[in-house]
């Protein structure tokens, strides 16, 4: 094989990582043999062994690795802790480079976790990049014996109109999967705290496939693989009306019925109702939104502005006169936010008037510069907002202080609301696709708490028993002698 690449999606249930396939697209497009290996955080010593015996040989040019979802755990790469010794052994068998890629990390987690095993890190969207990667000519900056190359800059990916993630017999697609799929790239937002590396693009709709594309696209893994739902991974479904009006022309106009999930703001949502039909009608059964506060002055600064009393009244709307399932992030110790809004916040969203059926909430994070390529503005200058750093010698993160409450403080509320929430909260927008990859309907998964779902049904932890067994089907079919 002239390319491997590593993915997985380490979460509860079960959905391929779209990056690994967009690029093993790109690749066969070029005349490259490739194999994706997927549950690659979930594989034995044994299982791994099998299939670079099977897929690594002396023509292997590059071993890739897809790291935006590959753990959940930000001190490591892959949740194996012997598996980039591993890799590392048949790098010097077969003398191959190693590449990774994704929006978990930057040059310094690369670097301190994994200096000797990856020769380039890749930043950005590789669409582009992956081909001069593998030919051996990537551009890029050398440091400390790793090339960094960076997509923005030299291999701007500028054909997405006319792209597709094409799905074949070699990924082993199981009949009737969930599949990944964009319909645009970016977002025309920068919010403060974001660092995705499509953010503050102008108008999205100009980043959208074309529509016969798209539809392509759709008939193909429908005709192909049966599949009927998706996990739209779009930064943003929702960024004009336009879009919206775009989405409802392709998917009400297919001769099947598509379900998803995906991100939306419930602010432009909220200013757009005449969108909301468009949507449900699309087959939008759960949308996330990243809401992040109630506190306006907090909004405001974030680049998330509308009211609490008129985000709180769309939100109760919405709920009324549609069946998606709606959700949202909530971050503690954003700008200018005192702790009695905070507790607000959570006593709103503990009671049975919070429309929102799926509640997440987190501690601002303020990563260092170092830790990844692409950068937020809270990343660059926090002091701006008047944070102050509890503990500089932190390499990671910032410990901050924003004068109202600490990290400590918004962590330590941030646990109690996992458990006050645990016994009514629901699954996510991007949860109803994984979930439903282990074989449970849509109307049971968003009308089932999830805490009454993983009692009531097989448990679909990372490493439950259900998705172990769907991952000894994938390998069934990996290892299946057609595949070469």
């Amino acid at each position: 094989m002239d390319i491997v690449l590593l993915s997985d999606v380490y979460a509860e249930g079960y959905i391929r990582g779209a990056g690994a396939y967009k690029l093993a697209t790109e690749l066969r497009s070029a005349g490259y043999s490739v194999q994706v290996i997927d549950f690659a955080s979930r594989l034995t010593e044994q299982e791994v062994n099998k299939l670079f015996n099977k897929f690594l040989t002396q023509e292997t040019k590059l071993l890739g690795v897809s790291n935006t979802f590959m753990s959940n755990n930000g001190n490591k790469i892959f949740e194996q802790d012997w598996m980039l010794n591993l890799i590392n052994e048949y790098k010097q068998r077969f003398n191959f480079k190693v590449a990774i890629g994704g929006n978990r990390g930057g040059p310094a987690t690369y670097s301190k976790l994994a200096r000797n095993v990856f020769d380039i890190l890749v930043s950005g969207f590789a669409d582009k990049a992956i081909l001069a990667v593998a030919e051996g000519n990537a551009k890029g900056k050398l440091v400390n014996n790793q090339l960094i190359v960076d997509s923005n800059v030299d291999y701007e990916y500028t054909d997405f109109h006319n792209s597709k993630t094409i799905f074949t017999e070699q990924d082993c697609i199981f009949p009737g999967e969930a599949l990944p799929i964009e319909i645009a790239r970016g977002c025309k937002f920068r919010c403060s705290y974001c660092f995705y590396p499509g953010n503050g693009k102008g108008d999205t709709y100009k980043h959208l496939k074309n529509k016969s594309v798209l539809r392509d696209e759709l008939i193909y893994n429908y005709e192909t693989f049966g599949t009927q739902v998706y996990d739209i991974m779009d930064d943003l479904l929702n960024d004009s009306p336009e879009k919206c009006e775009y989405i409802h022309e392709v998917f009400t106009n297919l001769p099947f019925k598509v379900s998803f999930g995906s991100y939306a703001r419930s602010d432009l949502l909220i200013s757009n109702m005449h969108t909301l039909p468009l949507l449900e009608e699309s087959g939008a059964v759960g949308l996330q939104f990243g809401i992040e506060t109630l506190f306006k002055k907090s909004g405001s600064a974030i680049g998330k502005g509308m009211a609490k009393e008129k985000t709180i009244e769309g939100l109760h709307y919405i709920k009324e006169n549609s069946n998606i399932s709606l959700g949202s992030g909530f971050i503690f110790g954003l700008p200018y936010e005192p702790l009695e809004s905070i507790r607000s916040t959570i006593e709103w969203l503990d009671s049975k008037d919070c429309p929102l059926d799926n509640k997440e909430v987190y501690a601002l994070s303020i990563p260092s510069l170092n830790s990844h390529f692409e950068h937020s503005k809270l990343m660059i200058d926090p002091y701006r907002w008047g944070y102050k750093d509890l503990e500089p010698t932190n390499k990671d993160r910032m410990i901050w202080d924003n004068g109202h409450i600490n990290w400590y403080q918004a962590k330590e509320l941030a646990d109690e609301c996992l458990n006050r929430f645990r016994n009514h909260n629901h699954f996510n927008a991007h949860q109803i696709s994984r979930v439903y990859n282990m074989g449970y309907d849509v109307g049971t998964i968003t009308n089932t708490p999830a805490a009454v779902f993983r009692n009531k049904f097989e448990s679909i932890k990372p490493n439950s028993d259900s998705v172990l067994s769907k991952k000894k089907q994938y390998l069934e079919k990996q290892t299946h002698n057609h595949l070469l």
